[in-house]
């Protein structure tokens, strides 16, 4: 009987190992450029770093002003520090040796869906920024120095419809960015 106990016991153990947990569906922002922010200087990537809670590579979600979560199984397909990158650099177009280069360099702070009850959910994307003319030294003072900060309000409650609102906080940045930095000219 002992040994009997002890088979199926085993048995449910084994078969609890069994089971595999859900695959994670992985996600990018759309890096197609949205065409709006051309810019009529040069405008390089430089080093983007990212807030401790967004360097896991689940897709974050914001709870309340003290508690955050993520998604169960959406996650980037990427670091989003090289989605920030590669997003940016495609908003901004391509180079003319003919144009002054300004070099963006900073931090994200907040890329994220925003649980809000009693307005519903938004993305959020929360973007620390200075500018330098290419080839200035990074101890020196910054020409701009910006936080940039935009929400949408989401039109479904998917990773995906998050994911869609983040490229478009992204592409409004990029803009914000272009009209900024141009003024400098």
């Amino acid at each position: 009987m002992k040994k009997m106990l002890t088979v199926l016991a085993l048995l449910g153990l084994m078969a609890g190992c069994a089971t595999s947990s859900p695959t994670p569906r992985l996600f990018t922002v759309d890096m197609t450029p949205s065409a709006e922010a051309g810019s009529p200087v040069n405008i390089a990537v430089g080093r983007l770093r990212v807030a401790e809670p967004l360097q896991s590579k689940r897709i974050l979600i914001k709870k309340s002003a003290t508690e955050i979560e993520y998604y169960a199984t959406a996650q980037w397909a990427a670091n989003l520090d090289e989605v920030l990158r590669e997003k940016m650099a495609a908003e901004f177009g391509p180079t003319d040796t003919e144009r002054p280069t300004y070099v963006i360099s900073g931090m994200l702070q907040a890329f994220e869906q925003v649980d809000m009850a009693e307005s519903g959910n938004k993305a959020h994307v929360k973007l620390a920024l200075e500018v330098r003319k290419d080839g200035v030294s990074q101890y020196s003072p910054a020409e701009i120095t910006k936080i940039y900060d935009v929400s949408v309000p989401l039109a479904g409650e998917s990773a995906g419809g998050v994911v869609d609102g983040l490229t478009v906080c992204l592409e409004m940045i990029a803009r914000a960015i272009v009209t900024d930095i141009s003024a400098l000219s």
